[in-house]
């Protein structure tokens, strides 16, 4: 997402190197994820929930076999490539038939929590002290 050139003077950061700007939103901004958010359910509106699902910069896109699955991710691609939205290559995965979203794990079962959530919810130590249950 571009910032607008008159409040690019607003994200200005110092380093030993010099004095900075972003050109483009940083997620480290307040409003940021709110603005991405908005920004993705735009790309994706009509098929967020039906083809694939998106959050912030992590959008799922699903089918029930490889023809309806690269149908969709085409119409995904389609609608970013619209926004001129690029991907990251290296961040991406393709054809996975399971995948962990969200604290769930997502496959041709259906959707079940992460072993790994559940883990560290049952294994959270006892608090022993007043103050360790208050933290």
């Amino acid at each position: 997402m571009p910032v607008k050139l008159e409040d690019q003077a607003k994200t200005t950061f110092s380093t030993t190197e010099g004095h900075f700007l972003y050109t483009s939103m940083p997620f480290g901004l307040k409003e940021a994820p709110a603005a991405f958010q908005r920004l993705m359910t735009t790309v994706l509106s009509g098929i967020q929930g039906i083809k694939c699902l998106v959050y912030l910069d992590d959008v799922v896109v699903f089918g029930e076999d490889l023809r309806m699955h690269n149908e969709r991710l085409r119409e995904v691609f389609s609608r970013m490539r619209r926004y001129n939205m690029k991907l990251q290559p290296d961040k991406c995965e393709f054809l996975r038939r399971e995948i962990s979203y969200l604290g769930h794990v997502i496959g041709e079962t259906g959707m079940r929590p992460n072993e790994k959530g559940i883990e560290a919810v049952r294994d959270y130590p006892e608090p022993k002290t007043t103050r360790e249950l208050k933290g």
